[in-house]
């Protein structure tokens, strides 16, 4: 029998092997499977034995900390996998045990509160036919109104990208699902929900008015995001993902835990943060108490500029960087180290710690005030009432002061010089080389920047403008109007060498263009549910000199829409002659999470290097005008090809001085641009994104996945062009015409990379069960997996 079973089990992995290893390349010799007695081992090319996960002819296989082949069940992360007989790990598989049913997700993760092919899966994980359950699956785009769900409610954004509940009630979990690809948007409001599950990517949640929920399970890098109406707080949000990216706690809580290999960036304020894995934290609000446990060694801690942690307790080693302040450091282990820039007020190390952070306070501070318990900001609070307070204001306070209005205030941006235009006090800014940010907290009021217009040494009528160098402004929480502009494609803040602005949850309207980063090194943020709505250009750049090179961009959970301006200083002087957010310099620009809204153009790459992530591209088409330039040179600034997105260049000199790179991870663009390249009507193409290059610069496409658009309405050059990610995009000559619809082949596979630090696995007493009747069945080849649905490995218990 002894025999018999041995065969049986060697059978088993050579046929998982033999299925698992199409178009795989050959192992290397050195690298070999071992049966010691029934028990197998994997030993390496360095000749070690495998512990952990090991990825083998493409299948995944699990040791034990001895370097025996796990079977069965396997639990870690607080999730479950599956391991067949052979050995394999299940993924996209039905898996028979006991009697019960279960699903294991391409991931590899048995799973729970989920629906499938008819069955819903409980929270154990045993499937029960859907109509058998309380629970509902809505896929319907309408809106829910009033109604109690007794189960679970899942909403299914697949199909239905826009979903909204109204004064719902779900007395079991609402459960968020889709495809992993596509990029789905549910609105709660003034709803009650015990706990939100969400088990798909690229999916906004969005919480407002007097909506209550008590738990947010993130088991995908979704977000879950409150609008500026939302009055409540969460108690407990666990990031439980699987999968790498990047998590954003936008909602207020009173506990955050992560269990991830995702990153977790932290812009809300939060009581307590258990950190029970290695993870990349970014701190970018005030929390009052962080617990670094002994199972997540290596977790890295960034505290911005501005943000405040209570108490840091350190039970593993973990890196602390980053401008902000942590009051106390409790370093119970070696191996806390904190970088320069961290402000440190307090230490206490544990009884055998031999070497913890040194006490690292501010040279210089003022006087502290708000925050609440153990956060206690420290900075000095002005407040202002009037242009007059606030010029006080800005020209006294030091570096991380805060200026809070009290009331809506007007500023006159007046003329100091015959082209150089500021503010009155920009000279006194200068002078005081030692103060390099001011903040500005709107406190829900709003702040008008009123233009002077005059003519300038070149017999042109312009108006005055916002413009500084070497200085970081912040303006947070309130509405900027700027709307007596003339001329549409001119900026109301021109952020200079080594200087930025940002904006933080701020509303700004104006009929001209909005933020300009002008100057080498200059930095434009805007972040936090802030929305621009101004004339030309959002967010542009330019390229008048070589100085204005090395920018950087960063739009973020943002809304960004233009309307053009005819040349007028009115109210209404909207031409739909718009390009949303240009660049056109050497630099770099990142749009995350994002909607732009455009006309003539929407995003224009035509230098630089840009990375749009998990975000809407909106386009009406209503310019509508190419001109000539899908047969010749284009000309500056927006005068060029019209289409929601256009790459590359066309112009006759040399202006445009860098390769224009963009990249796209799960962006959808809605609209397109219908191109006419004569009267007669038959000649018409749809285009989406528009790609061209020339003689000594590249126009780069990259698409990668979760992308929602067309690939035959993306036009491509005939030279210098380079295109990845994408199958039938439509190749055009030099007058724009379509000549054929280029294939390129690809190389799917199902299968991604383990972390490289994960070497061990939770032993459970339900690992190794020889008694379980399973679907040995190997990773699935389902089409609409791959790439999305990729098996990562469990973290370290």
């Amino acid at each position: 029998m002894k025999s018999n079973k041995t065969k049986s089990a060697m059978t088993a992995l050579v046929i998982a092997a033999m299925l698992c290893s199409a178009a795989m390349p050959i192992r290397a010799a050195e690298a070999q499977w071992v049966n010691n007695n029934g028990t197998w081992s994997y030993v390496k090319e360095d000749g070690s034995i495998a512990k952990g996960w090991i990825k083998d002819n493409n299948c995944w296989y699990a040791f034990d900390d001895n370097g025996a082949m796990r079977t069965g069940w396997i639990a870690s992360n607080e999730h479950w996998y599956f391991m067949g007989e052979s050995g394999v790990m299940q993924a996209d598989a039905w898996v028979e045990d006991n009697g019960a049913r279960y699903y294991i997700k391409g991931t590899g993760v048995m799973a729970k509160d989920y629906v499938k092919d008819g069955y819903e899966l409980t929270e154990d994980g045993k499937a029960i036919p859907l109509a058998e359950s309380k629970s509902v699956v809505l896929t319907d785009p309408e809106a829910i109104e009033g109604e109690v769900i007794e189960g679970n409610l899942y909403v299914d954004v697949t199909t239905a990208k826009a979903l909204e509940l109204k004064g719902v009630t779900v007395k079991g979990k609402l459960v968020v699902i889709g495809d992993n690809k596509t990029a789905g948007k549910l609105t709660i409001t003034d709803s009650k929900i015990e706990s939100i599950s969400t088990q798909t990517r690229n999916t906004e949640v969005v919480l407002s008015g007097e909506t209550e929920v008590k738990t947010i399970v993130l088991e995908e890098t979704a977000a879950v995001t409150p609008d500026k109406n939302f009055k409540g707080e969460v108690e407990k949000i666990e990031v439980q993902s699987t999968t790498k990216g990047e998590i954003v706690i936008e909602v207020p809580a009173q506990e955050v835990s992560t269990r991830t290999y995702a990153s977790v960036d932290i812009q809300a304020p939060v009581e307590s943060l258990e950190v029970k894995t290695d993870t990349q934290i970014k701190v970018n609000a005030d929390v009052k108490n962080v617990v670094v446990t002994e199972s997540a060694k290596d977790t890295a801690i960034e505290v911005s500029k501005g943000s405040t942690v209570g108490t840091l307790t350190a039970d593993a080693p973990v890196s602390i960087d980053g401008k902000g302040t942590v009051n106390k450091v409790e370093a119970n282990v070696d191996g806390v180290e904190a970088g320069k820039d961290t402000v440190i007020k307090d230490v206490e190390t544990g009884k055998d710690v031999e070497k913890a952070p040194e006490v690292n306070k501010p040279s210089t501070g003022g006087s502290s005030s708000g925050g609440s318990g153990s956060v206690t900001p420290s900075y000095t609070t002005h407040t202002v009432i009037d242009d007059g307070s606030l010029k006080t204001a800005i020209m006294d306070s030091k570096d991380n002061d805060h200026i809070v209005l009290q009331n809506d205030i007007t500023l006159t941006l007046t003329k100091t010089g015959v082209d150089s235009v500021e503010l009155g006090f920009y000279d006194q800014l200068l002078s005081d080389t030692s103060k390099k940010e001011i903040i500005i907290d709107l406190n829900g009021k709003t702040l008008t920047l009123s233009s002077v217009h005059y003519i300038n040494n070149k017999g042109k009528t312009v108006s005055t403008k916002f413009s500084y160098i070497n200085k970081s402004i912040v303006f947070k929480n309130g509405n900027i109007t700027s709307k007596n502009k003339i001329d549409g494609s001119d900026s109301v803040f021109i952020v200079g060498k080594d200087g930025s602005i940002t904006l933080d949850n701020v509303k700004m309207d104006t009929n001209a263009s909005a933020l300009s980063p002008q100057g080498n090194a200059s930095k434009v943020i805007v972040k936090n549910h802030s929305e621009i709505n101004a004339g030309t250009y959002a967010v542009g750049t330019n390229a008048g000199s070589e100085d204005n090179y090395n920018f950087e961009i960063l739009i973020e959970d943002s809304i960004l829409k233009t309307t053009g301006n005819n040349g007028t200083d009115t109210e209404d002087a909207k031409d739909n002659d718009d390009a949303t957010v240009l660049i056109n310099v050497p630099g770099s620009l990142i749009i995350k999470n994002s909607e732009l809204y455009g006309n003539r153009q929407t995003l224009v790459v035509r230098a630089g290097n840009a990375t749009v992530t998990n975000t809407k591209i909106h386009y009406t088409d209503a310019f509508g005008k190419d001109k000539d330039y899908l047969t010749g040179n284009w000309g500056g600034g927006n005068e060029l090809p019209c289409a929601p997105i256009v790459v590359g260049d066309r112009f006759g000199s040399d202006t445009y001085k860098s390769d224009s790179v963009l990249t796209l991870d799960y962006v959808t663009i809605t609209g397109e641009h219908t191109q006419k390249l004569s009267a007669d009507t038959e000649n018409i193409q749809l285009v989406q994104i528009y790609v061209y290059g020339r003689n000594g610069h590249s126009a780069i496409l990259n698409v990668n996945d979760g992308c929602d658009f067309v690939a035959s309405k993306v036009l491509v050059g005939p030279e210098h062009t380079d295109i990845t990610g994408l199958t039938d995009y439509s190749k055009i000559d030099t007058n724009s015409k379509i000549i054929s619809e280029h294939e390129e082949e690809t190389n799917d596979s199902t299968n991604g990379s383990l972390p490289e630090d994960v070497d061990n696995i939770e032993n459970t007493d339900e690992s190794n069960t020889e008694d379980n009747t399973v679907n040995d069945s190997t990773t699935s080849n389902n089409e609409e997996e791959k790439e999305e649905e990729v098996p990562t490995a469990p973290a370290t218990e």
